[in-house]
């Protein structure tokens, strides 16, 4: 094949669509968006992430006492209100108005009767929410109280024999290794997730671009611009540089999208440290929390901290290379086959089927990410280019990564000659009758 001409029709695929204003527009703002979401979720958490005060009115004394000393209410079991940074507790036997305890700084009123025992419910009152973690602290610390108090009531228990026979058990994840050795291990299931995630990212990124080889091809024959093309270049020559160049247009995107994020988080989370934005942020103090603290405070961006970025980058950059070129030559191949693009989307949703399935096998990754049937599959070239980097994701040995990107690449050049062979006649085809019988002719080799 001649080098200088593929090239041309390289650049000619990556100019014509690179130089438009709706790429450059949604590579731009892309990463600038995603980056500003995380932005929002961190800063609108540490913004309602306020302390709260919490006024418990114990009207039948279950919970508390009154101390001889102070006159004030005080927990029957301080051990069950432990000591938290952004949680502090009052208690009373009669609650004054709501307008006199938000004045007093209280922001959540806790109220039931004496019947709370048996129908384990109160009510919580407030002017403004304080938050999911809040309530499921208040909830967790009262629960203890009540149980407290429940003992305390038993003629037939004692608090402090009761909580020696309470046993709370964790599990800490360790992975067995063949030479008896053992590691720490666990969060397969959030490493599955982000795997998950990337896959999830590289599926659309085929499915849309191998569209938009489809109608390429199918709009060159409909305006005899290919006419034009094969007259200097040859079919296969031209298959080979319209994959290519689309495929580099995507790869523009990718790498693109990679660095802007980059550009973009490094930036807010030196505004973020240095305090220029969380100086704002009520309850912060003189000096704001550190952004990658913040973020593993929090429960949505906590997950991110997990994430080995190099590697995913390069198995994504490297799994998408294979899986365009595989899918991208069978797309191609099918415009040249067909009249218009109707006709190209009913026959690649058989193509498209392999790549659905590993999308819908590798969500089952995040409940559980060493199924058997993932071992599989990201061998099997179809669907490794999703299924891989969710094994990467939760770790797999490097020979493996390897050695499926290579029988990928091999798929795809085996793929790419057997659409090269049906590219040559589909191009210059006109007739009515299209379909897979008469593509699987040309890639016989039998065609006019």
């Amino acid at each position: 094949m001649r080098g200088g001409l593929i090239g041309a029709v390289i650049a000619r695929e990556w100019r014509t669509r690179v130089v438009k204003r709706s790429f450059l527009i949604g590579t731009l703002l892309m990463p600038f968006l995603a980056v500003g979401i995380l932005a929002g979720t961190v800063l609108l958490t540490q913004a309602t992430d306020t302390s709260n005060v919490v006024l418990v009115e114990d009207a039948p004394g279950l919970i508390s006492r009154i101390d001889p000393g102070s006159g004030q209410a005080v927990p029957r079991c301080p051990g069950c209100f432990p000591e938290r940074e952004k949680l502090s507790y009052r208690f009373t036997r009669e609650a004054p108005a709501d307008s006199v305890w938000l004045e007093e700084g209280v922001t959540v009123l806790v109220e039931y009767d004496a019947a709370v025992l048996q129908n384990q419910a109160g009510y919580l009152v407030y002017d403004k929410s304080p938050g999911m973690t809040a309530k499921r602290n208040i909830e967790r610390d009262l629960s203890k109280a009540m149980e407290h108090a429940r003992v305390l009531g038993s003629t037939e228990l004692d608090w402090q024999a009761y909580q020696r026979l309470k046993f709370d058990l964790k599990l800490i994840d360790r992975d067995a290794n063949d030479d008896g050795a053992r590691v720490d291990g666990g969060g397969e299931e959030i490493r599955g997730t982000i795997g998950f995630l990337f896959s999830a990212v590289l599926f659309l990124v085929l499915a849309v671009y191998g569209g938009v080889i489809l109608r390429s091809v199918v709009e060159e024959k409909s305006n005899r611009v290919v006419e034009v093309l094969i007259a200097a270049v040859r079919p296969e020559e031209l298959l080979l540089g319209k994959v290519i160049g689309m495929g580099a247009v995507a790869l523009t995107q990718l790498m693109a999208w990679t660095v802007l994020s980059t550009l973009a988080f490094s930036v807010f989370q030196f505004a973020f440290d240095s305090g220029a934005l969380g100086a704002s942020i009520p309850g912060q103090g003189e000096v704001p929390t550190d952004l990658l603290t913040a973020m593993a405070e929090n429960e949505l961006t906590a997950i991110l901290l997990d994430i080995n970025w190099t590697l995913m980058v390069i198995s994504t950059i490297g799994f998408f290379v294979g899986g365009y070129l595989l899918y991208g030559s069978i797309y191609a191949a099918v415009g040249g086959s067909v009249q218009s693009e109707q006709e190209g989307q009913g026959m690649v949703m058989p193509i498209i089927m392999p790549l659905m399935f590993a999308y819908i096998i590798g969500s089952g990754a995040m409940a559980n990410p060493e199924m058997g049937a993932l071992t599989w599959l990201s061998w099997f070239p179809l669907t490794s280019p999703v299924i891989m980097l969710v094994r990467v994701a939760v770790g797999v040995a490097w020979w493996e990564v390897v050695l499926s990107w290579v029988l990928l690449m091999l798929s795809a050049r085996l793929v790419l000659g057997l659409a090269g062979r049906a590219y040559r006649y589909g191009v210059l085809h006109t007739g009515k009758s299209t379909g897979w019988t008469l593509l699987l002719q040309w890639i016989r080799g039998h065609g006019k």
